[in-house]
């Protein structure tokens, strides 16, 4: 599907904080010498697969973890982040996949909803001024 809607080219990074339950579809929507970043296993994080999948793609999986990590790495990192890719998200080039906004008074209905596992993106609270 996410193939069908890059023109049959697939896409070059993915980045995934389910896990398992993702693998499969996750593969077949990289494109050849596509990568997939690890950061989470939200959904589990043991399968079973045919790793023979990755080579006709030339793909690569690196897993990582943040929260693990000293304290200064992770400032590291969030300063890097920051500096080459969140003027990105000011230009429109890249923007957040947003499933739902919630009024902060509704907070409890929002969590219920995010421990429904339903939504697909970020769960907004919207705080008035």
């Amino acid at each position: 599907m996410i193939a069908a809607q890059c023109g049959g080219h697939g896409v070059d990074v993915i980045l995934d904080v389910i896990g398992a339950p993702y693998w499969e579809r996750n593969i077949t929507s990289l494109a050849i010498r596509g990568r997939m970043v690890l950061v989470g296993t939200m959904g589990g994080n043991s399968l079973e697969t045919n790793i023979g999948a990755l080579m006709p793609k030339r793909l690569r999986i690196h897993g990582t973890v943040l929260r693990a990590r000293p304290l200064e790495e992770k400032l590291i990192l969030s300063q890097q982040f920051a500096s080459r890719y969140l003027h990105h998200f000011t230009s429109g080039r890249l923007q957040p996949v947003i499933d739902c906004i919630f009024p902060l008074e509704e907070i409890a209905e929002a969590h219920r909803y995010m421990e429904s596992n339903a939504n697909f993106g970020k769960i907004i609270l919207h705080v008035e001024d």
